[in-house]
């Protein structure tokens, strides 16, 4: 797998040799996390591809309970990431209102750890 590298700002940098791509586990993590920030209805080429985060927290505020409900939803759609074998140390936070997410995903190429955070 390969993908193109980004800036800080997730702006495509441009590539001059197939060298500059990002590649192996580090391609698998810039993959999920891309489709961790694409949300349902984004994409105007098909709008029911993305993750449904935010139709689960239209309900009202973010409970513990629901903190629990939401890593699960985000292991499983991490786990449908092209390239991910699997998911482990799932670790989320929910301090003022900020819900944090991450894990390590492994990869046939080796592990990568995820940060994602709304």
């Amino acid at each position: 797998m390969k993908m193109r590298p980004v800036d800080q700002n997730g702006d495509m940098l441009p590539v001059l040799h197939v060298s500059d791509m990002l590649s192996g586990s580090l391609a698998v993590a810039k993959l999920v996390e891309d489709r961790l920030v694409l949300y349902f209805g984004d994409w105007w080429e098909n709008s029911s591809w993305g993750n449904e985060i935010l139709r689960m927290l239209q309900e009202g505020r973010l409970t513990e309970t629901d903190a629990q409900s939401l890593s699960t939803y985000l292991a499983g759609y991490v786990r449908k990431t092209s390239g991910v074998k699997e998911v482990q140390d799932e670790k989320w936070n929910l301090f003022g209102g900020r819900f944090s997410w991450s894990c390590t995903v492994l990869t046939e190429y080796g592990s990568a750890n995820i940060d994602f955070s709304l």
